[in-house]
């Protein structure tokens, strides 16, 4: 059989201190056929300069500029719109991913479409290890783990991201910078909505699971995500984008005040990751008159996250570069 290729797609704007690391990374990889395809959005530091330095030294980089900053939602169709390979697998610029990751997920959709997609696209995530500014670091799960069976899939991934339902085997983040599709996945959906400069890969996969898809992930932590305070990193933005989110797909939500709810919840959590504390508290009386058992199936269902919320806030009071 002919091995597939893959195209490992790498964003990056203003990561002159860290670009070449991660295409150094994408390079590693394990598997072959590969082509790197890395589109700098229109940054104003030497990371175009650097890609092209390394595309000259690799046939396997090919290197593109965007003419203007678009934001990380139309950087990453622009990957998909110069890629040749059947699948794609997203490498951010600050990031390293080991050398048996491409292979690692590859393997894991062909088994899975062999076994239970019945014709459903699926996608893939990776455990990642993240590492923060002053040196903690995390290994953070994904969705889809169990192995032999079939993964969470369609609108109750939907849901579970939009509204934290709880689902079999649907705890852990599905960032992109550990995901992995067939490229005619991204296609079906139109790739990422080129409006969220954050929580695009959020959306894309609220409105994957709306198109049926399977989410099937790796235990392995094959992804090391490194936290870099930036300019662009903002907790009212990720608020912002948030709310979006969930207004973008306020048809998913069964009422009204399910849709309310879920805005009130990231708003309460906004205040909490901003050290926000009498607004919180008072927010979470509100919630917890109003809607006793969401407030309370949200809370237990936050439990698990507390250690990765309480880094998150950790790292928005750092200085940003």
């Amino acid at each position: 059989m002919t091995r597939p290729l893959v195209t490992i797609g790498i964003t990056a704007w203003n990561a002159a201190d860290t670009i070449e690391r991660a295409v150094r990374s994408a390079l590693a990889q394990d598997w072959r056929p590969i082509e790197i395809v890395a589109v700098d959005d229109a940054s104003s530091d030497d990371t175009a300069g650097i890609l092209v330095r390394l595309s000259a030294d690799n046939q396997e980089v090919r290197v593109f500029t965007q003419p203007v900053n678009g934001g990380v939602g139309a950087t990453r169709n622009r990957v998909l719109a110069e890629a040749h390979g059947e699948l794609v697998a997203f490498f951010d610029d600050d990031d390293e991913s080991l050398p048996e990751r491409v292979g690692a997920q590859l393997t894991r959709i062909l088994d899975y479409e062999r076994e239970f997609a019945g014709g459903a696209p699926v996608v893939c995530h990776t455990t990642r290890r993240r590492v923060y500014p002053a040196g903690l670091a995390r290994i953070e799960p994904t969705m889809g783990q169990l192995v032999g069976r079939r993964a969470p899939h369609g609108l109750a991934v939907a849901r579970r991201i939009l509204a934290g339902t709880p689902l079999e085997d649907g705890d852990g983040a599905c960032p992109a910078c550990t995901l992995m599709a067939r490229r005619s996945t991204y296609e079906l959906i139109g790739g990422f909505d080129p409006a969220f400069r954050r929580s695009e890969d959020t959306d894309f996969c609220v409105r994957l699971g709306r198109a049926g898809a399977h989410f099937v992930g790796l235990d392995q932590p094959l992804v090391i995500q490194t936290m870099k305070a930036t300019l662009d990193k903002s907790l009212a933005g990720e608020a912002f984008f948030a709310m979006s989110l969930i207004d973008k797909h306020r048809d998913l939500f069964e009422s009204e005040p399910d849709y309310l709810f879920a805005r009130n919840w990231v708003a309460l959590k906004h205040d909490w990751l901003a050290n926000h504390w009498l607004r919180f508290a008072a927010g979470l009386a509100r919630l917890g008159l109003t809607r006793p058992a969401g407030t309370g199936r949200r809370l237990l269902g936050a439990l698990p996250n507390l250690g990765l919320n309480r880094a998150f806030r950790r790292f928005h009071a750092g200085p940003k570069i």
